[in-house]
């Protein structure tokens, strides 16, 4: 059977073709066109999917049912978007929808939770029935699977760990609140960070690295410790220290058997996941007596949005 699954972004809509192993058959991506509403936007999505399916040869009708991710307040059970900042949305139908434009069985849910389920079912912490997401990007999403299901709260308005307060008082976050982990944690916050850092520090190979890649980026600092420079372990080192301040939190909640670290910040491997872990595990209640909890990085990349919401259909 083939299923589609869609990844909607402020700027860009990722869209593929997934079978029922969670193999990607096809997928693109196109733009996110806000000029138009939301109708609109749905026709674009079910354009794409009738060209993905003329792609691979496959009769469009033979598509099972269409996930989506939306970045925003998404309940799941009425398959309403509640609110999205990235699309300007409120109130959204986006299911019925969904349906109405393709003729198919849609289902629909916040896109770190999609992430998440993917990553679930056919990544990182397959086989794994408490696990949470998190992922560093622009902001800190996460999602959260408990006993094998995704946890959302009430009116899926639940699970968003990038807003838990860790400094009272601190940096304003673009949410209204202040100290928000996302605002010390994101790879928006280390670009940032790094900015003051080398504000603070001419002299720091830092400088360099930046005159190298054109810009300031979430692996310069990474990149300045790997070569020594002490300005760089010490914007990495913070960095850290904020993750792992969130995550020390986050597992004596839930204690998960693991705590997925996706984003693009993930491709800095072990430089993050193994100080990360040894933190997370140094700081959580009773650590001496209680299991581990496992670090990973997530493994399926920037394809876990199209699989994850792929499999809500299955």
């Amino acid at each position: 059977m083939i299923y589609a699954g869609v990844d909607i972004g402020g700027m860009n809509i990722k869209i593929g073709l997934v079978d029922i192993k969670g193999t990607i058959l096809a997928d693109n991506s196109i733009k996110t066109d806000n000029t138009k509403d939301y109708k609109g936007i749905l026709e674009d999505i079910v354009d794409d999917i009738r060209k993905l399916c003329k792609h691979v040869g496959a009769d469009y009708h033979d598509i099972a049912g269409i996930g989506i991710g939306v970045p925003g307040v998404v309940d799941s059970r009425t398959g309403t978007v509640s609110y999205s900042a990235n699309l300007g949305w409120r109130d959204v139908p986006v299911v019925h929808g969904l349906e109405v434009a393709s003729g198919i069985r849609a289902e629909a849910a916040n896109d770190a939770n999609c992430a998440a389920w993917g990553e679930y079912k056919f990544g990182a912490s397959r086989s794994m029935d408490n696990v949470i997401l998190v992922t560093l990007g622009t902001g800190v999403g996460s999602g959260i699977i408990i006993d094998g299901r995704l946890f959302d709260g009430v009116a899926s308005a639940g699970g968003e760990a990038g807003h838990m307060i860790i400094v009272k008082d601190g940096k304003q976050c673009n949410c209204g609140l202040k100290g928000c982990w996302e605002r010390y944690a994101s790879a928006t916050a280390l670009i940032e960070q790094t900015q003051e850092a080398m504000d603070k520090h001419p002299e720091s190979l830092m400088h360099e690295i930046v005159a190298e890649n054109g810009k300031i980026s979430g692996r310069t600092a990474f990149i300045a410790a790997e070569r020594g420079d002490k300005a760089g372990k010490e914007v990495v080192e913070g960095y850290i220290d904020y993750i792992a301040t969130g995550l020390i939190n986050i597992g004596n909640i839930f204690h998960p058997n693991a705590i997925i670290i996706g984003g693009g910040i993930s491709n800095e491997g072990e430089a993050l996941i193994a100080p990360l872990e040894k933190k997370v595990n140094d700081g959580l209640l009773a650590s001496e007596h209680n299991p581990k909890v496992r670090i990973i990085g997530a493994s399926l990349g920037n394809k876990a949005g199209i699989i994850g919401a792929a499999a809500l259909v299955m």
